[in-house]
């Protein structure tokens, strides 16, 4: 099988699990998710010079192709022309995961943000596996855009929420920055666990007694209070040997059923950033500018991400089980611990990496595509002592210090020979800052103006269409009435004479003579946009 012919078996399986996308848009998302595998790199000139090298096909038309499938509707040419809805895709690619899900029912999600340099921000919801995570919704927003991500965060939930079966435990991982009581219900109210880190243990009540040193956990119900809003659930506070800080974390589980280790599972998020970035589809290098259009691109991305992290998630779960299973005739050793002291060794390579490398190879020998499946890991359930940290870490650690004590010692220089221009570079800069704040207040104000400038003139221009409207029908109307009272009166003459059946001839009055009443004249208008007139035959009746 060549590689030209394992384009079409990834598309008809990215058809199969995104049925929310028409039949050419899901194989454009093909085209790309493939190309961004096997590159690594998500740029459409890379993308689109390598697909026209594989198909023979015209590069500008292919790239062309390419670029309409992150268009808006409004933008193509057409009237009938469609754009790419990515959330509806959400639910699509969660059930992706979950689909052929082996081991236990427990699902863990990571909620973050990350920017892309000074253009976007993207709030990314994935679940979290195998060191590495896979995203499953998103939402794309202005870098500097100011307002909450309440309604966000709300939303995405609402789209994920039906693809998860109501036996499944799911665990939803929060940084401090996403720290809000709020947040912290409307994961509640899904039928989800929160696990939130929080600011400090201080916040909980009653604390009974506090880590006060390396080595020791502390676990309590208490009542959670955040901006005057007091909530029910459990701290869980650790504070291991090499760091620098305790971790504290709220749950609406008890203490027996929850760990604390479990928080150790969001860093993982980290990796996938990271992964999308520059150590994997490189995506800090793109130069897109529209949000709306960044989002479908990050459609294709987690694709991809889906691909290669679910085959090597398979590879790595199949050769745990392989290591784990128990040998013939295998003692166990005596007086072994039953709790490790020391972090196990870690993977060598990453899921990311092995599922990209078994994907390549597939397609080098001319194999069919692996697909992979979701196989279940055991949560951490212990958080480990930072032994001898790395020596590059402590280069990089006392440079920081010594940088900091540097400019810790100018400034205090300064301040003892120059107090005054000193304090004239401390009033410049508050008020570089100030300038800076009214400045972006002046530029939300005015793209408010703008907008409300816009739906005024949208709204004039709608009432315009309307009396336009209204004037034609009058108009109309009119012309049907003169043209009814320019039509001549229809005349009703009686018969003379009549003839009965005993051949004597009778003559009628004309009073004996009684028409019925003639109908109202009926109107059609033909295609010219004239009114033509029906007259119904007049039926006179005479008395016997």
């Amino acid at each position: 099988m060549s590689s030209v012919s394992t384009i079409p078996q990834w598309q008809r399986e990215v058809q199969q699990h995104l049925p929310s996308l028409s039949l050419s848009q899901a194989r454009v998302v093909g085209l790309w998710s493939y190309a961004i595998v096997l590159t690594k790199s998500c740029g459409i000139t890379q993308v689109s010079n390598w697909l026209a090298n594989i198909l023979q096909c015209p590069r500008g038309r292919l790239r062309q192709r390419l670029r309409e499938a992150e268009y808006e509707a409004s933008a193509k040419r057409g009237s009938k022309r469609r754009e790419v809805k990515v959330e509806d895709c959400f639910a699509d690619l969660l059930r992706w995961v979950i689909e052929n899900w082996q081991g236990k029912h427990e699902l863990a999600l990571g909620l973050d943000a990350t920017t892309l340099g000074e253009r976007f921000t993207v709030l990314s919801l994935s679940v979290v596996y195998r060191g590495c995570a896979i995203p499953v919704a998103w939402s794309f927003t202005c870098a500097h855009e100011a307002g909450s991500w309440q309604e966000a965060i709300c939303a995405l939930f609402e789209h994920v929420q039906g693809a998860i079966p109501a036996d499944w435990n799911v665990l939803v991982m929060t940084d401090r920055g996403l720290y809000a009581p709020w947040l912290y219900r409307a994961i509640q109210h899904r039928g989800w666990h929160p696990l939130m880190r929080a600011t400090g243990e201080e916040a909980f009540r009653p604390i009974g007694e506090r880590v006060t040193r390396h080595g020791r956990r502390w676990s309590r119900q208490g009542v959670w209070s955040e901006q005057g809003t007091p909530m029910e659930g459990t701290v869980l506070v650790c504070w291991e040997r090499g760091y620098e800080e305790k971790l504290a974390v709220v749950t609406d589980l008890s203490s027996e059923e929850a760990e604390g280790a479990w928080y150790q599972m969001r860093f993982w998020i980290e990796d996938e950033f990271k992964d999308e970035k520059r150590g994997g589809w490189r995506w800090e290098q793109t130069k897109m500018t529209s949000p709306e259009r960044a989002s479908r691109r990050w459609l294709a991305m987690a694709v991809a991400m889906h691909w290669v992290v679910l085959v090597g998630g398979e590879q790595d779960g199949r050769e745990q089980d392989a290591k784990h299973q128990k040998k013939p005739h295998a003692r166990r050793k005596v007086g072994r611990p039953p709790k490790q002291f020391h972090r196990p060794r870690g993977r060598e390579l990453s899921c990311f990496v092995r599922g990209q490398q078994a994907i390549s190879a597939a397609v080098v020998r001319g194999e069919e595509l692996p697909m992979g499946k979701g196989m279940q890991e055991d949560w951490p359930r212990q958080v480990y002592a930072v032994g001898k940290p790395p020596s590059s870490w402590v280069k990089k650690r006392k440079h920081k210090e010594e940088r900091k004590r540097q400019r810790q010692c100018q400034r205090t220089r300064d301040k003892r020979e120059h107090p005054a221009q000193l304090r004239v570079e401390v009033q410049h800069q508050r008020e570089a800052k100030r300038q800076e704040r009214v400045q972006r207040q002046q530029e939300a104000q005015h793209q408010r103006e703008a907008k409300q400038q816009k739906r005024l003139r949208q709204q004039e221009e709608r009432q315009r269409q309307r009396e336009a409207k209204r004037q034609e029908q009058a108009r109309r109307r009119e012309q049907a009435q003169g043209q009814r009272k320019e039509l001549p009166e229809p005349s009703i003459q009686p018969p003379a004479s009549s003839t009965c059946a005993a051949g004597s001839v009778s003559v009628a009055p004309a009073a004996s003579v009684i028409p019925k009443r003639q109908e109202p004249l009926r109107m059609v208008r033909l295609r010219q946009g004239r009114l033509v007139p029906i007259v119904q035959p007049v039926v006179q009746e005479i008395p016997p």
